[in-house]
């Protein structure tokens, strides 16, 4: 288990007492109002404060101050979830204060005095010993207790005790002052919406979710669906309760801080092992009869054929998602198993969302699926928040960027052969390579590196300062579902030089905004890089202009996200419409 930073441990202590301190003397006219008004509403003689004890760090006891929001006959120590009806109890001033969370500020003299942090997981009382039992396994009681935290930004009073000390744990292990900042934001934003304040509502999520239908998600990679799809997830938790099936392979905590629940599940990607997909229609079949889900959505082909076919059998509406055809259907043999595996699977679906054209016609022209059940959307769309416009750089010489997997399908035999070829013209470039390269391209770009023609960073979990110092974005592959790289590239404002194939000519104007070439031609490659090497400044950066309008126009991943959820909750079966 991560531990926090000693040295920032420290440094977090000590801002915390001069903060806390500032905020005594500062606020000292708003503790004196608050005062006022309990002591006008219940008398003169009534306590203003409430004290009560609480478990700080590693489990020791200290007592805890708020102003009074309940009446003086409450049952002192038991936990607000635990009381029959807790609003009974609420004073008048107390429920304005409570709402507010002004009841809290008394907890800055806590922070003074060393007991508590500003952020840190909220100090649980000392008999909640199923809280302190869970947070023991995330380390979540070695560290102070905070006036605020990731739980509480996360749905605070809503959240079951699992959830509180997962959410409590996730912090400890990212402690740094990043986190806390984002926390400290987080809270000014809850405390203005008054988000998550639920008078006994320890679980009230989940009575939330009992209300709404459940969908289930079906995938192969928690990474990529996180990365471009998790403001999808998040539109569609406005109206059910959302499970999500996946391999673990990254983002699946990030997944769980959305709100939902994550199964994980062993999925062979790049294979067809009949044992192991036998293995994984059993899992999918396991899971659909434990969660009994209203509707299912599907992305990537295992997950579209093995859990859609169940789905069709228990007679679940499912929605299934290409988003490319990959290999499968560039192998003669292979190709027409998929086919028949497609047909049998996809025979009782709702709709398959297609991220291009092409792909949906294939399907069409294999007779995979009629027409009406076709839908092409623009991929999963661009977050143009996200990703903004960076003005162009004023690089010495022409940076090329290839960001992806260095694999032979992404057409790297082609740009090598390319570069080599404008290194002899003597043009002026260099090419940053980022992201992990199969084996047998390691000797490949070594060789590169050393003769300063490449610069390889590997994975990089943020693209966008690449996309920032870079003139133009290259991406030869043979085969795209819709390029997220194309439309982050664009979306920053950069030149494009791609394929002429589905997936990757959607993102670009040819000419306008970037240049396609033919794909597996090394020549055209190299012709099109030349020709952008000849370019004014101010053309280049023109041409990134013209892409950055376009994905504005085009792209936008609100409009995508909502276009989605039309075709979902808009083209229901009737057996559907009738349980909603």
């Amino acid at each position: 288990m991560r531990k926090p930073s000693e040295s920032y441990l420290k440094l977090k202590k000590a801002t915390d007492k001069i903060l806390s301190g500032a905020g005594l003397v500062v606020l000292s006219p708003v503790f004196a109002g608050i005062a006022i008004a309990i002591k006008l509403e219940d008398g003169i003689t009534a306590p203003v404060f409430f004290k009560q004890k609480r478990v700080g760090i590693h489990k020791s006891h200290f007592m805890l101050y708020k102003f009074r929001s309940m009446q003086t006959d409450t049952p002192h120590d038991t936990p607000t979830h635990l009381l029959s009806d807790p609003e009974q109890y609420l004073t008048g001033t107390g429920r304005w204060l409570r709402k507010t969370s002004l009841d809290e500020l008394p907890q800055l003299l806590n922070i003074f005095q060393g007991d508590m942090a500003v952020v840190g997981p909220r100090p649980a009382l000392w008999n909640q010993y199923d809280l302190l039992e869970e947070r023991d396994k995330y380390g979540a009681n070695d560290i102070r207790p905070g006036l605020t935290g990731w739980a509480q930004i996360h749905g605070r009073d809503e959240l079951e005790i699992s959830e509180k000390a997962r959410l409590d744990g996730y912090y400890v292990r990212h402690l740094n002052m990043f986190m806390d900042m984002r926390c400290i934001l987080g809270t000014i934003r809850s405390v203005l919406k008054s988000e998550g304040v639920v008078e006994g509502g320890t679980g009230a999520r989940r009575m939330q979710n009992c209300n709404k239908k459940k969908l289930l998600i079906a995938t192969n990679h928690s990474y990529m669906l996180y990365r471009f799809r998790k403001e999808l997830i998040q539109r569609l938790m406005e109206d059910y309760e959302v499970v999500i099936s996946t391999p673990f392979v990254g983002h699946e905590e990030d997944l769980r801080n959305l709100g939902v629940r994550c199964i994980e599940t062993d999925v062979e990607r790049r294979s067809i092992n009949p044992f192991t997909d036998l293995k994984l229609l059993h899992t999918y079949k396991t899971i659909l009869k434990k969660e009994k889900p209203d509707l299912v959505i599907t992305y990537s082909i295992k997950p579209n054929i093995y859990a859609g076919y169940l789905c069709g059998k228990m007679k679940i509406p499912f929605w299934a998602n290409v988003q490319g055809l990959g290999t499968a259907f560039q192998k003669p043999v292979l190709s027409d198993m998929v086919t028949v595996m497609y047909w049998t699977a996809l025979r009782k679906v709702e709709k398959v969302i297609f991220e291009n054209q092409a792909n949906a016609q294939e399907f069409k022209k294999r007779r995979i699926l009629s027409e009406e059940k076709e839908v092409v959307l623009h991929g999963a769309g661009i977050n143009l928040e996200e990703y903004r416009y960076h003005f162009y750089p004023n690089n010495e010489k022409i940076h090329f960027l290839y960001l992806g997997r260095i694999m032979k399908e992404k057409g790297m035999d082609e740009l090598f052969g390319a570069i080599e070829r404008l290194r002899k013209d003597g043009c002026e470039f260099v090419l940053d390579l980022v992201g992990f390269f199969e084996e047998e391209y390691k000797k490949k770009v070594e060789h590169l590196q050393k003769e300063g023609i490449v610069r390889f960073y590997g994975f990089q979990e943020d693209p966008r300062p690449f996309y920032a110092q870079a003139d133009c974005v290259v991406l030869p592959s043979y085969h795209e579902g819709m390029s997220n790289v194309l439309l982050e590239a664009a979306a920053s404002g950069r030149a494009i030089i791609t394929t002429d194939i589905p997936g990757c000519r959607e993102a670009v104007d040819n000419g306008k905004s970037g240049m396609l070439c033919r794909v597996k031609s090394a020549d055209s490659l190299y012709k099109a890089m030349k020709r952008f090497t000849e370019l004014s400044r101010d053309k280049r950066e023109a041409i990134g202009k013209a892409g950055r309008e376009k994905m504005e126009k085009e792209f936008d991943k609100n409009q995508v996200v909502e276009e989605t959820v039309k075709v979902i909750t808009g083209n229901r079966s009737k057996q559907e419409r009738g349980r909603l």
